[in-house]
């Protein structure tokens, strides 16, 4: 039988079994534990006796809720990630409104299609809004089992995102453009590197009537050098203190940026000799005590987010890269650059000095992760050279390379 529990505002609730009811259980409340015994008790000796529930329970729950309900709920969860507040604030303007009962795949099919036609949002946009509002209906079910529906988010086909063949007839109707996913597959160029590393070393264009204002002095080109050749992301570079730059044993111990719900968590990320050489040249300009920041972008302003501080900082990357000529060419590009070095370099006998394994490691990714293959952006070029090495010519009376012994 049954066995009532005590709920956390003091009343008694118990589940009660039927194979008639709506997903076989509903739930009771009671203001105490022996009247919700007496009322499992009642409903045993009726499922012995054979008789059916009442009529008014076979039907499912009408709730009032709305979707902004459930939103806020989620939102104040403690589940939420904080990057998800944003989005979440976009759901309660836009369908806070809708009542959870009216939400079903119809309702929400033309919803997405409102997003691409009428708001006109990127394909990634629109997974974000969808994505959260159907952690949110699912946070709500789970604690709400009086509750019959299916979640329609789950309903929706692969690809929902995209913009078919009808949504793009609406967009160009109204005027409006085609969104597509956009896939970053950008590495430097030759002679790229260079010319930022002028450019952010003070060089004057011929065109220009002054170079770029370096706030920082070195401190820039040094995390440009560090970045590239390294692979740390823009937080985790401006992040970094004296202390975590162990130039003897030439490993960073640097702390992940990219963690759940305020986990603090360090990786070992071996330096190599570019980076060793630009460290040790920009810290023979600086005294910095252990605990000060390695770098001094954090110092400029008293209480500066951390937000603030990488949006300011990619800012001046963007700024620095259109003066260097590379136009098209972003701070996090940077890292996609990092990760092909690390997964191309090789040691003194031509051999692949890290494993796959050891590269997801140094990036800041799990064991198991695709990011390396993801973030891999080969040239074409590179692989073409290594299929047309030229072949010295064998000496004479050597046996060429495929010759079989007599």
């Amino acid at each position: 039988m049954a066995r009532a529990r005590m709920k956390p505002s003091g009343k008694w609730e118990i589940g009660l079994r039927h194979p008639s009811l709506p997903q076989g259980r509903r739930y009771f409340t009671f203001d105490t534990e022996a009247e919700a015994n007496a009322y499992a008790e009642q409903w045993r000796l009726m499922k012995l006796a054979g008789i059916e529930p009442p009529a008014e329970l076979l039907k499912p729950v009408e709730r009032g809720e709305s979707l902004g309900y459930l939103v806020r709920l989620w939102a104040n969860s403690g589940h939420a990630a904080p990057s998800q507040q944003i989005t979440l604030s976009a759901l309660i303007r836009e369908v806070g409104a809708v009542k959870l009962r009216d939400a079903n795949y119809a309702w929400l099919a033309s919803y997405v299609q409102s997003l691409k036609v009428g708001r006109n949002l990127s394909p990634n946009s629109i997974r974000h809004r969808i994505q959260a509002l159907g952690r949110a209906i699912d946070e709500f079910l789970r604690h709400n089992p009086d509750v019959v529906m299916q979640n329609p988010v789950r309903l929706l086909p692969k690809g929902y995102s995209a913009y078919n063949d009808v949504d793009q007839k609406l967009v160009v109707a109204a005027d409006k453009k085609v969104k597509r996913d956009v896939a970053r597959d950008r590495r430097l160029k030759p002679g790229e590197e260079e010319a930022i590393v002028r450019a952010l070393s003070g060089w004057q264009r011929p065109d220009r009537e002054r170079g770029l204002m370096l706030i920082g002095g070195n401190a820039l080109l040094t995390m440009f050098l560090l970045i590239v050749n390294s692979g740390l992301r823009l937080r985790e570079a401006y992040t970094l203190r004296r202390s975590q730059v162990d130039l003897e044993g030439k490993v960073l111990h640097v702390q992940n940026s990219k963690q759940w719900r305020g986990k603090v968590t360090f990786r070992e990320v071996p330096m190599r000799p570019e980076v060793h050489r630009a460290l040790v040249d920009y810290l023979a300009t600086r005294h910095l005590l252990p605990a000060a920041y390695l770098f001094p972008f954090l110092d400029e302003d008293d209480g500066i987010p951390l937000a603030k501080c990488s949006g300011r900082l990619s800012a001046r990357y963007r700024i620095a890269f259109e003066y260097a000529g590379c136009r098209d060419l972003r701070e996090h590009d940077l890292r996609h650059e990092a990760t092909c070095r690390w997964l191309e370099l090789k040691d003194a006998r031509g051999q692949w000095m890290f494993r796959l394994e050891e590269v997801n490691r140094i990036m800041g990714w799990t064991a198991n992760s695709t990011m390396a293959q993801r973030y891999a952006s080969f040239r074409g070029s590179d692989l073409a050279q290594r299929l047309w090495v030229s072949e010295e010519p064998a000496a004479p009376g050597r046996r060429g390379a495929g010759a079989s012994r007599a």
